[in-house]
């Protein structure tokens, strides 16, 4: 949570996302975001209750955030110890190796400490939107390397933060492209929250302002293009990237429009925040991270090239079958017009369609794999 006398007057930016690319990979992942995975997790982090350092609550939700990240198949996830006005906490600190820059890295981070409440705007929200992201880039090939920190100590001073950059970070000369922050981002009930605020570096050193600007522009054209959301840019204050500022990296961070009164309370839980809001920050936040990460399309598992696949039954009623299950495929379907009814990204092993919704007809499928394709004629009853 920032403290609010920290807080500069607001910088308003109206930002056009016909200056950021689509991308259809990345809009596919987007759609594997799951609002119910989401309320679930929140739920289980305010459920935990008052997680201040040191008690069992916060330790708790530390066994819990590790948890998910070796259920979805991280291996290297490490934690370090935190002395926070002598009681001991730990950042969560899990890497995903990129494959053409693995020494470089992409942070994206959120505190779960909370304050005088279970903060679930503050910052359950940050911290389940690192969890959702993590669970879909789990098998999604990366150009450079990905750290997922969850900080403790931050409603203390930004301590678990200021920890990692001085004594792991800046030791380590550790590589780092950019820092994403994201802090109280669950909007405010009954209000309409439609805007989300991308954040950017306005302070001293002013020596990586520049590349935090870029980033934020990015970013900001990034979110109209997989959500429901209009972006607004403001400075970065008083939240976990200000360490990280303060030696020189770029940063950007995101932070909700409506501010909640009901941070470092006993009021701050899910009935209060806004749970659609969050769902459309989690999306942004991962479509940001995959264009921030150059994250790929893997080749196809299966050799298409050689006909192995076929499509049955011809003609079709409703459904039409594979003979081997496709994976990470872009099946595209062309009427005779020439126009595109039906394109998507199958990511995940499929062995069927549901074309109900095609009228009759002649169709051709293209399957698409890397920079070569398959074409099927297809009959519609």
């Amino acid at each position: 949570m920032k403290n609010i006398f920290l807080q500069l007057t607001l910088f308003i930016a109206s930002i056009s996302a016909n200056a950021q690319e689509f991308n259809p990979f990345y809009q596919s992942i987007v759609t594997q975001v799951k609002f119910d995975s989401v309320q679930q997790k929140l739920q289980k982090f305010q459920d935990f209750g008052i997680k201040t350092v040191g008690s069992s609550a916060h330790n708790n939700a530390f066994d819990w955030l590790k948890s998910y990240y070796k259920n979805y198949g991280y291996t290297t996830i490490e934690q370090q110890s935190v002395n926070v006005s002598g009681n001991i906490g730990y950042n969560l600190i899990v890497t995903k190796l990129g494959k053409k820059y693995p020494d470089e890295f992409i942070i994206i981070d959120g505190h779960y400490d909370t304050l005088n409440g279970p903060g679930a705007n503050d910052n359950g929200s940050g911290t389940v939107t690192l969890l959702e992201i993590a669970r879909l880039m789990a098998n999604i090939e990366t150009d450079y390397s990905i750290k997922f920190i969850h900080f403790t100590g931050e409603e203390r001073g930004l301590i678990g933060s200021q920890e990692y950059v001085n004594k792991i970070a800046v030791p380590q000369n550790l590589k780092i492209k950019a820092v994403l922050n994201i802090d109280e981002v669950g909007g405010v009930k009954n209000k309409a929250n439609t805007i989300i605020v991308c954040e950017q570096d306005e302070s001293n050193p002013t020596s990586n302002n520049a590349a935090s600007s870029e980033l934020t522009t990015k970013m900001a054209n990034i979110f109209p293009l997989y959500t429901l959301l209009k972006t607004e840019i403001s400075n970065a204050y008083s939240s976990d990237y200000m360490p990280f500022q303060a030696v020189g990296y770029p940063i950007t961070g995101l932070f909700e429009k409506n501010e909640t009164p009901y941070a470092h309370t006993i009021n701050d839980v899910i009935d209060n925040l806004d749970l659609n809001y969050l769902y459309e920050v989690v999306k942004g936040s991962l479509a940001t991270l995959l264009h921030f990460s150059e994250a790929k399309q893997q080749l196809n598992t299966i050799d298409i090239k050689n006909e192995i696949v076929k499509l049955y039954p011809n003609p079709i009623k409703d459904i039409v079958y594979f003979s081997e299950p496709i994976v990470n495929i872009t099946v595209e379907i062309v009427n005779q017009n020439g126009q595109i009814v039906f394109s998507e990204y199958l990511s995940k092993s499929t062995s069927q369609l549901n074309l109900k919704q095609l009228k009759k007809g002649v169709y051709y499928v293209n399957l698409k794999y890397n920079t070569s394709q398959n074409q099927y004629k297809l009959i519609k009853k």
